[in-house]
């Protein structure tokens, strides 16, 4: 009977001490992400690059993970999904409907 309080003590002590680290780790890892996304462009200044490059009727500018994903009229009135970086409002990535049907994209492939 006292073997069992032992290990169990000894789990409780090892599951405390695991759940304080992984605290620390989610508050680092939050703080670094923040940290990160300080640096982007707002989204005014996204819209300003995209019309800039020539898109125009952007419709939906969304903030995702890696950057910014924008929905638009191209320049030749197709609508396309656009990937653009966060710091520099370049487009990287641009896809139309017709590209998805033919399984093509243009620009940076990430």
């Amino acid at each position: 009977m006292k073997t069992s309080h032992a290990i169990l003590a000894i789990a409780l002590t090892a599951a405390t001490f695991g759940g304080t680290a992984f605290a620390v780790s989610a508050t680092d890892s939050a703080n670094m992400s923040n940290a990160a996304t300080d640096n982007w462009l707002a989204i005014p200044a996204i819209y300003e690059k995209v019309t800039a490059a020539g898109f125009n009727d952007i419709y939906e500018i969304e903030r995702e993970r890696n950057g910014y994903k924008i929905k638009a009229v191209g320049r030749n009135g197709e609508r396309v999904k656009l990937f653009v970086d966060p710091m520099t409002g370049e487009v990287l990535q641009s896809r139309s409907k017709q590209d998805k049907y033919r399984g093509e994209r243009t620009g940076t492939q990430l």
